[in-house]
């Protein structure tokens, strides 16, 4: 079967009037979480049974870090949306990567502040 290329896509913010507004922090707010949910730690939340198989405690933990990784880029792509549409800083959307990584660093930062070590994210 021949693969078929997708069309690019491109959005022009200023051609359509969409002015970032520094007073929403929707985008900023979202791309921590998102940098915060992707750094969550599954493996604790299911204990190994003390005899027999853990294939079923196994295939649940692979289970919850699928599901952190897809909210995870979820709410980040939520983010990249929400700096398009106006509620972001208008740099962070030139790059969203970069955003992404910025997010990343404060969301590392946040929990710093709040006590937490790398582990606990």
């Amino acid at each position: 079967m021949p693969t078929q290329s997708l069309p690019t896509i491109s959005f022009d913010r200023e051609a359509l009037g969409i002015v970032g507004k520094a007073q929403w922090t929707d985008a900023l707010d979202l791309g921590q979480l998102g940098a915060a949910l992707g750094a969550l730690h599954v493996t604790d939340v299911a204990q190994d049974l003390p005899e027999g198989d853990n294939s079923g405690v196994g295939a649940l933990r692979a289970r919850l870090e699928d599901f952190r990784t897809s909210m995870s880029w979820a709410v980040l792509e939520t983010s990249d949306a929400c700096a398009e549409l106006g509620s972001g800083l208008s740099d962070f959307s030139a790059n969203m990567d970069s955003t992404e990584t910025y997010n990343t660093q404060k969301a590392h930062e946040a929990a710093a502040r709040l006590g937490l070590e790398e582990g606990d994210l």
